[in-house]
């Protein structure tokens, strides 16, 4: 069976790399139907969209054009299908089929707006608030054993107010923003899933992993002699590391 989640999560990492890359440039998800290549805009066959395999096979190229296809979309696979996994081993057996699909789709809906923030530096409000309104249903039907209803409900408001106080203090020392409206409703999803508990750990490991990712891109271009360099004033997408940080908190606890 782990065997089938696992490819089963492939093949929706798959689509969610065609919804990652259709969203971000305000194209329809469902038409076209079938996949195209960005470069020379052919329909692609279905054997050329096997998760993987056929990234391996074309050897990471466009089976019509030869331009090279980004390294992300098997990237995307294979997370997605680790996850998916891990969710099924950690949530199946000890609560059932309805907690694994919940928290499954808290996983995915998080790949979902990390990929997108990367790509836009924005996070759609259609993922954030589903992320709050679903988390508040699962709770109230007693299927998340992180939080009961009541504080899922007060969780998913406090971490939007939690962000926005820590904007507006950091906006009154700085002058500028430090997070976007999507970062406060992406916490607030966060908050109704794993309860305010989590928000120390979160936002502490959200900070440290993006300082980090900031001195590892910085220290790249610098050996790689690129131009456009970062600074501190630099501009960086915080909801992948909110993403990664809660991911963390919640495969560990």
């Amino acid at each position: 069976m782990t065997f089938l989640i696992f490819i089963f999560g492939l093949c929706i990492g798959s689509f969610l790399n065609v919804i990652i890359y259709r969203w971000s440039r305000g194209l329809s998800i469902r038409n076209p139907l079938f996949s195209f290549c960005p470069h020379c805009g052919n329909i692609l066959k279905w054997y050329h969209n096997i998760p993987i395999i056929s990234y391996i096979i074309l050897r990471g190229k466009c089976a019509y054009c030869k331009a090279p296809i980004s390294l992300k979309y098997p990237l995307v696979e294979l997370l997605t299908a680790f996850l998916f996994l891990w969710v099924y081993i950690k949530f199946k057996s000890l609560y059932g089929w309805f907690t694994f699909f919940g928290f499954a789709f808290y996983v995915l809906t998080l790949i979902l707006t990390s990929f997108i923030d990367l790509e836009i530096r924005e996070i759609p409000d259609k993922l954030s608030l589903s992320l709050i309104f679903i988390g508040w249903i699962f709770s109230l039907f007693g299927l998340n054993p992180f939080v009961d209803f009541i504080t899922s409900l007060l969780s998913g408001f406090a971490g939007v107010g939690l962000l926005f106080l820590i904007n507006e203090l950091y906006y009154q020392f700085s002058k500028r923003e430090g997070m976007g409206m999507g970062d406060f409703k992406l916490m607030g999803g966060i908050g109704a899933f794993l309860g305010y508990k989590s928000f120390y750990w979160i936002l502490m490991l959200a900070s440290i992993t993006g300082v980090l990712a900031f001195f590892g891109v910085y220290l790249w271009q610098r050996t790689r002699g690129v131009n456009k360099k970062l600074d501190l004033k630099t501009e960086i997408p915080f909801g992948p590391f909110l993403a990664l940080a809660s991911l963390l908190y919640f495969l560990l606890i």
